[in-house]
């Protein structure tokens, strides 16, 4: 079964499939949420049009096979006298909107607190990660997602992984990055067989960069070096990238988890790709691909930094963008 998108108002669902031209949608490790956008006619420019109401704060549903691909709310509608151009954002949009001040005394760990800070939002829960890292933080007129990002990158510090976020078949989840590893041997649709959604790259770029890499880490404390760390041979390889960074904690043992877990991060060459894919609904920001793409040397496991999809006419395709996981 085809992709469907589904308007509903006052309680009342109606298919705008047949009368929607293009629907897009994208979304970024950057940000909370997917975005999705399409275009209706007027009501008013064809008297074949079905009649009905769409207000602001009405939800959007496309679904692919019985499976939700992107619910949101409706944002923005722009008019002109033929038609209507609407977005919507899932519920995570509130997170990036929303503002508290906030305060955890150490006495509850990273998930206890995220269920916590998602309590007032209502959001549907598929799984929340177990992140026993205790949080010990005060933040004051942030956004409820720079807090979850910071709640995130401290129980990081722990294990060594990223933690990701998005919202699967309209529910929020929560989990370690390699969790979110994609077979690419897909059905394009229901019962075409399955196939190699990477076979069909087209249009690949690489870049590769040191101009953000740090293989040297000082944690300051009180505007003094506290301990430093340092890896002597990409500092042979590449000459001297240092970072200072203000301590985080309580001991010397945390300064230095500090600095280690900032050299991890840091000190890797940066590498970028990107290419076009005839497109598929699994393919998210924040999932992994292992890619063998020998022309340009994309080539390994990539993290997906962003996506956008488009469908027109019945045809379903992306563009993405990678680093070097």
């Amino acid at each position: 079964m085809p992709h469907q998108l589904f308007l509903t108002n006052n309680g009342k669902r109606i298919e705008l499939t047949p009368i929607v031209g293009q629907i897009t949608w994208s979304d970024s490790i950057e940000e909370l949420g997917q975005k999705l956008d399409f275009v209706l006619p007027s009501t008013a420019s064809t008297p074949y049009m079905p009649r009905f109401d769409m207000a602001l704060a009405d939800t959007i549903t496309l679904v692919n096979n019985g499976k939700i691909i992107v619910q949101g709310t409706i944002t923005d509608i722009a008019y002109t006298e033929k038609t209507r151009s609407v977005t919507c954002y899932d519920p995570l949009f509130y997170l990036n909107k929303s503002k508290t001040t906030k305060q955890f005394k150490g006495d509850k760990t990273a998930t206890a607190c995220i269920k916590e800070l998602l309590a007032p939002f209502k959001i549907p829960t598929q799984h929340i990660a177990e992140m026993k890292t205790r949080i010990d933080k005060i933040y004051p007129d942030q956004t409820y997602s720079e807090i979850l990002r910071d709640i995130l990158y401290q129980a990081k510090r722990e294990i060594g992984e990223d933690y990701r976020f998005q919202m699967e078949n309209g529910k929020l989840l929560i989990d370690r990055q390699y969790a979110f590893l994609i077979n690419t041997s897909l059905e394009l649709f229901q019962g075409s067989g399955k196939f190699d959604l990477l076979e069909f790259i087209s249009n690949p770029q690489r870049k590769v960069s040191i101009t953000e890499l740090r293989n040297s880490i000082v944690i300051t404390k009180d505007d003094q070096a506290y301990t430093h760390i340092a890896d002597t041979g990409s500092v042979g390889k590449y000459g001297l990238l240092q970072e200072t960074i203000p301590f985080d904690g309580n001991t010397l043992a945390d300064a230095k988890r500090q600095a280690l877990s900032a050299l991890q991060e840091l000190n890797r060459v940066n590498e970028e790709a990107s290419f076009d894919l005839l497109g598929h609904d699994y393919v998210r920001s924040g999932r992994v691909l292992q890619v063998n793409e020998p022309k340009t040397g994309i080539i390994g496991q990539y993290i997906i930094t962003s996506t956008n999809h488009t469908l027109a006419n019945g045809i379903h395709k992306m563009n993405i963008t990678l680093k070097r996981y």
